[in-house]
């Protein structure tokens, strides 16, 4: 286990791993849940091992499914404490409605091999050494795993590392990278322009048009789904999602787009508009799958600079013909 300090994008690894293990945990019917209300950190780039993070988090997850039932919930998050100028201290936490451990394993759950009974081994695969790997990893990155559980109830794992904060935030909104507004051409893009607000709306789309784009609007989150899972495949170029919004709000429709099994669902540049700019704001449009997050009130040319830098960033990425 070699180690190494990287500089590394914390709200990427996290959103990777939420788009995996959401969807490992449906397909044995357990629902997983993000705990955004209390899952609040200020800084994302930090520097430190995310491959230890990755594996640490993984094995923890990989557990909670494996020794939880259909129609349970396992619920995840994290919360930052800022140590000083230059560190954070991170807490990780998933907690399931699993079979749980009783109180006498929980004193040796990090041993080797170590599994609640031969029956646990029978019944549900694995080598028992998931969380002894763990706790190494852990210790390795200088932090502390706790083991919160009873049995038949469920178990809490908590998991605190310090990182060092990254001198490179990319939680600064895209838009302000400098890009060749040459190098792309949005002229006869179509946009889903999605906001609760009519003056915002009618703003949008007229900025929108000016460039020659090809606007379609919804008025919550929920018609957005609706309408985009309607319209054929890579018909939207870019979605405009306001954040505050009755029924669905933008992060929980940017979000059921992007859990779509079709392939512009993934790609599809979503681009949020938001009176609010604080850090995590950011990182919970970041986090939900958006791309770029705006500042209201908007600004002509940062919309379009916004969608060109999206454009940059993945190829993918296509003036839409008629279909």
């Amino acid at each position: 286990m070699k180690d190494q300090q990287l500089t590394f994008d914390l709200t990427e690894v996290l959103r990777e791993l939420n788009q995996i293990y959401d969807e490992r945990a449906a397909k044995k019917g357990i629902r997983y849940e993000i705990d955004w209300k209390n899952g609040i950190y200020s800084h994302s780039t930090l520097v430190g091992n995310p491959v230890y993070l990755g594996r640490i988090l993984s094995n923890i997850m990989d557990n909670a499914i494996k020794f939880s039932q259909a129609g349970s919930v396992l619920t995840v998050g994290v919360k930052e404490e800022t140590l000083d100028d230059d560190r954070a201290n991170f807490t990780f936490y998933c907690k399931d409605q699993g079979v749980g451990m009783s109180e006498d394993f929980i004193a040796h759950a990090f041993d080797m091999f170590a599994q609640e009974s031969e029956t646990s081994r029978s019944r549900y695969e694995g080598t028992g050494l998931g969380l002894a790997i763990t706790k190494q990893l852990v210790d390795k990155m200088d932090g502390s795993i706790e083991l919160k559980s009873k049995a038949g109830v469920g178990t809490t794992v908590i998991v605190k590392i310090p990182f060092k904060i990254g001198t490179q935030d990319k939680n600064s909104n895209l838009s302000d990278k400098p890009v060749s507004l040459d190098d792309y051409s949005v002229e006869g893009m179509r946009a889903l322009v999605v906001e609760d607000n009519e003056l915002n709306m009618e703003i949008s789309r007229c900025i929108l048009e000016d460039s020659g784009m090809e606007v379609t609007c919804a008025v919550d989150g929920q018609e957005a789904v609706e309408i985009f899972e309607k319209s054929a495949p890579d018909y939207f170029g870019v979605i405009y999602m306001d954040i505050m919004m009755p029924r669905m709000n933008g992060l929980d429709a940017a979000r059921t787009i992007r859990e779509m099994k079709r392939r512009d669902a993934k790609r599809v540049p979503i681009i949020a508009m938001s009176a609010n700019a604080f850090a995590e704001d950011i990182i919970n449009s970041r986090l939900a799958g958006m791309n770029v997050h705006l500042a209201k009130p908007l600004d002509a040319e940062k919309m379009i600079v916004a969608l060109k830098q999206c454009m940059a960033d993945n190829s993918d990425v296509k003036l839409h013909e008629d279909l």
